[in-house]
């Protein structure tokens, strides 16, 4: 095969990882770089030609290439600076959620527990409930909402309320497994039902379960998006201004947070919502891409067994 011929069987999964290099490069040597203001300074005013003081947000120009926001830090800052939190959030919800989804993906399988029903009960129950109202109510109940520990809380609801749908592909995916013929010779030898799982049937699903929890950064951070627009997020503290009055203090500088005013913003500061939006979806994007990638890689593969 020339190599011709190599990178156009590969194009999808090497623009991908063009794509994560971008991202990657962006989170951890972005904020590096000598226009980005690792400070996020807060600017109270600037003075017009006119001598007007003049509030922020201002609008993008040769100061703030993207603009900036409603305390007057540059927009582009704030982006670079916040990709690193934004992705730690998102892999870890995923990790999460496939450290749970698989465990209980084998016990499905080998119907242990009930653990069969219990799931086929939960994601039909799911089918007819919208994710983002899920976790909306769950977010929004008193013990979860006034927690100290409220970050790692949000984290896993976030993580949990998928987590079925990800063990029932799994599921399928090791019920389909284990009709292969060298799986069944290790259960007619006497292998146990774990050895058997972590020998034999693991292995097989290693390409899909790599393509499901790709593909899964990119839901998960749609999801933490919508989350945003409504005004949910997943690093947040509630305290107490008044007597019956809370407020939402915010000390995360993670891309949601950027989405706290998106409506107003939407008609006063455009360029807020949709430089957050933009960054947002570029890494929607490019996990999509890379999981597509992935998956023709290992379509191929087993196309030749």
């Amino acid at each position: 095969m020339t190599m011709v011929n190599w990178f156009k069987q590969h194009a999808v999964l090497i623009f991908g990882l063009v794509l994560l290099m971008i991202l990657l490069l962006i989170t951890f040597v972005g904020p590096q770089l000598p226009w980005i203001d690792q400070e996020l300074e807060e600017t109270q005013y600037v003075w017009s030609d006119d001598g007007i003081p003049i509030p922020p947000p201002y609008e993008p120009n040769g100061q703030y290439w993207l603009g900036s926001d409603h305390d007057g830090r540059d927009l582009l800052s704030l982006i670079v600076m916040g990709a690193k939190e934004t992705l730690m959030v998102v892999v870890l919800i995923t990790l999460v959620r496939y450290i749970v989804a698989i465990p209980l993906a084998f016990l499905a399988h080998k119907k242990w527990l009930g653990i069969h029903v219990f799931l086929k009960w939960i994601n039909g129950f799911l089918s007819y409930v919208p994710t983002i109202i899920m976790v909306l109510l769950l977010a929004m109940l008193p013990p979860f909402l006034f927690t100290e520990n409220r970050v790692m809380i949000m984290i896993l609801i976030v993580a949990m309320v998928e987590v079925g749908r990800a063990a029932e592909s799994i599921k399928i995916d090791l019920d389909e497994a284990a009709s292969k013929e060298h799986i069944l010779s290790a259960i007619s030898v006497g292998s146990s039902a774990l050895r058997v799982f972590r020998y034999y049937l693991l292995p097989f699903i290693y390409g899909k379960l790599i393509v499901y929890m790709v593909s899964d950064l990119g839901k998960v951070m749609f999801l933490v998006g919508q989350l945003a627009f409504v005004g949910v997020f997943i690093s947040q503290e509630i305290i107490q201004v008044e007597i019956g009055q809370f407020q939402i203090r915010n000390t995360s500088v993670s891309w949601p947070m950027l989405l706290a005013d998106a409506y107003r913003d939407i008609r006063l500061a455009i360029w807020i919502p949709f430089w957050t939006a933009f960054a947002m979806t570029f890494t929607i994007f490019t996990f999509n891409v890379l999981a597509q990638g992935v998956q023709n890689i290992f379509n191929k593969k087993n196309s030749h067994i």
